[in-house]
C-alpha cells in the first residue's frame, strides 16, 4: 500500500472568511438586549439590567463606529456625538427602573440600526 504525498499547499484547510468587526459588533449588540429583556422579565436587579442595557448600547455603537470608519475611544457618550445621535438618546437609559432602563437601551439601539440601514442597506439590521 503507498500513502499519496500531497504538497504542503494543498494540507492546509481552506480559508473561511470571518465576519466584519461591525457585524461581530452587531451581534453583541443583539445578545445583550436579548439578556437585558430577559433579566427584565424575570426581575433580576436592576445593576445587571443597567449592565446589559449598558453593553447592548456600546456594542451598537461600536457596530456604527466601524461601519463609518471612527475609533472608539472607550467613551461612549461622545461616541455617540461622534454617530450625531439625538442629544436625548441615552436619556432614558441612565436612570429609572429596569424597564425604563430596557425601552432607552432599545430607543437607542433602533436609532444606530436606523444609521447602519442607511450606510450598509444590503444587510438586516434586526434586534
Amino acid at each position: 500500500m503507498q500513502l499519496e504525498s500531497r504538497p504542503a499547499s494543498s494540507a492546509r484547510p481552506p480559508l473561511v472568511a470571518s465576519p466584519a468587526p461591525r457585524d461581530v459588533w452587531w451581534e453583541h449588540c443583539r445578545n445583550n438586549l436579548g439578556i437585558a429583556r430577559l433579566l427584565v422579565h424575570e426581575g433580576r436587579p436592576e445593576a445587571l439590567v443597567a449592565t446589559a442595557c449598558w453593553m447592548a448600547v456600546e456594542s451598537a455603537c461600536r457596530a456604527a463606529l466601524e461601519q463609518a470608519g471612527l475609533p472608539y475611544a472607550g467613551d461612549l457618550e461622545a461616541s455617540l456625538e461622534q454617530l450625531a445621535a439625538p442629544p436625548d438618546i441615552w436619556e432614558l437609559q441612565q436612570l429609572g427602573r429596569p424597564a425604563r432602563r430596557l425601552a432607552g437601551a432599545e430607543r437607542a439601539v433602533a436609532w444606530m440600526a436606523s444609521y447602519l440601514k442607511r450606510m450598509a442597506p444590503d444587510r438586516t439590521w434586526g434586534y
